[in-house]
């Protein structure tokens, strides 16, 4: 569908070693895993033809700000900043504002959907920079950093070009008039009637119309979707809002592919095109943001379900119904079921990733006999590595004082395939 209105944003070895060296070090999770703040940054062409404009959006969540009683009401407030810079941290730009938000009941400010969402752009020259946003809670006196690299585009090039792509979560309509809501977490898991994606083509090459290919991919690469639109462009700047007509999301991470491409050969004799990404997630409920493949969390529960349990959620034959079970899995197993937070799920899959970027080798990490004692038992109490004992494989003695118990793993092969020699099969049973 082709823009014919103005649009409006509605802003509401050794190595290896090394690498897990520190394993008794790490510390439970204490909500971390949830982001603060959401942010996206998108470039566009800007009036002055010398510079870009990079739109910066800041989504913060009312879960992460605190409201106070008034009489009447309830008011959260916080500053926002933020900061453009070179490569080299030297600062360009930079921008700081406060929100304040106001609302009559107390349930208003404990919807779970419920979010401020701010804007502000500013004008670059074409290049890559360093974005550093802060979100600071003036009742909370909590402060959350996102820093992110950004590349922003030369669009005045004689040739066909494309902005940056932005999710929308919703489109109305009012006299005439589209507006947009941005979606700026990237989350998609609520997408029922299509997903909506909303950019620019900048018509540099004299090219009268486009094919526009979208296709999107999960995470492990297959392709879920494609849709192919013709385009036809009105003069320098054509705004494009298409719904791409997609079924509801399974759980997980994906990859939104645009190509538009002219259909004669330009003033060159070659065919024109430009191409953009957007990667973005479906993620049900309150699920950590680590989890990104719904068939891998289930997977990775074997140490801690049981058998019954496990088989249901391997054997479901639909998304949904596993979506179902492994929702109602960790309903059984919240330690503090009146709060928004499971944090025992969060805690598990947090050790998971753990495991993942520390023990990983020709297994992934959460498969290894390390990484299993850690999902289970948490950094130990303290360590003692033997790696270059002359007598001896190399051999690691994990203890454990809250336990009781002290494991031990060997290195057999000599290639950091630590396996546990210690049996624990009391505690696996313990543990479902």
């Amino acid at each position: 569908m082709k823009l014919r209105t103005t649009y409006i944003f509605i802003i509401l070895c050794g190595v290896w070693s090394a690498a897990f060296a520190q394993v008794e070090a790490r510390k439970p999770v204490q909500g971390s895993d949830i982001p603060e703040f959401y942010l996206d940054a998108l470039s566009f062409a800007s009036n002055d033809s010398t510079h870009s404009r990079l739109d910066v959006y800041i989504h913060v969540p009312y879960d992460v700000i605190r409201f106070v009683a008034l009489n009447p009401g309830y008011k959260a407030q916080y500053e926002a900043s933020v900061n453009i810079m070179t490569e080299e941290n030297a600062s360009i730009a930079e921008k700081t504002w406060t929100e304040e938000i106001r609302h009559e009941t107390y349930e208003e400010t404990e919807r779970r959907s419920a979010y401020n969402l701010t804007q502000r752009s500013f004008d670059l020259l074409p290049g890559t920079y360093m974005l550093r946003a802060q979100v600071h809670d003036n009742e909370s006196k909590k402060t959350a950093t996102i820093v992110r690299k950004v590349v922003v585009d030369n669009y005045a090039v004689p040739s066909l070009t494309m902005s940056d792509v932005m999710l929308i979560s919703r489109v109305t309509s009012d006299k005439g008039r589209l507006n947009m809501v941005p979606n700026i977490s990237g989350n998609v898991a609520d997408v029922v009637n299509g997903l909506y994606v909303f950019y620019e083509l900048y018509n540099g090459g004299g090219t009268d119309s486009v094919e526009s290919l979208y296709s999107i991919s999960a995470a492990k690469h297959e392709n879920v979707f494609l849709q192919r639109v013709l385009h036809k462009l009105s003069g320098r700047k054509t705004q494009v809002i298409e719904k791409l007509d997609t079924a509801q999301f399974s759980s997980g991470a994906y990859t939104l592919t645009i190509e538009n491409r002219s259909l004669k050969p330009g003033a060159d004799g070659e065919i024109q095109s430009g191409l953009r990404k957007k990667t973005f997630v479906a993620r049900w409920g309150n699920l950590p943001f680590s989890i990104t493949d719904l068939d891998l969390a289930i997977r990775q529960l074997r140490y801690i379900a049981k058998d019954k349990e496990y088989n249901d959620m391997i054997d479901a034959k639909t998304n949904e119904e596993k979506q179902k079970l492994f929702t109602e899995f960790w309903q059984r197993r919240d330690p503090s079921p009146d709060t928004k937070r499971n944090e025992f799920m969060e805690e598990y899959y947090s050790r998971v990733e753990y495991a993942n970027e520390h023990f990983s080798h020709y297994l992934a990490g959460w498969r290894t006999d390390m990484g299993m004692v850690f999902i289970l038992l948490g950094s130990p109490n303290n360590v003692e590595r033997h790696p270059f004992d002359i007598d001896s494989k190399p051999y690691e003695v994990w203890s454990y004082y809250d336990y009781n118990r002290t494991v031990v793993f060997v290195d057999d092969t000599g290639f950091g395939d630590y396996k546990l020699i210690t049996p624990i099969y009391d505690l696996l049973q313990r543990a479902k």
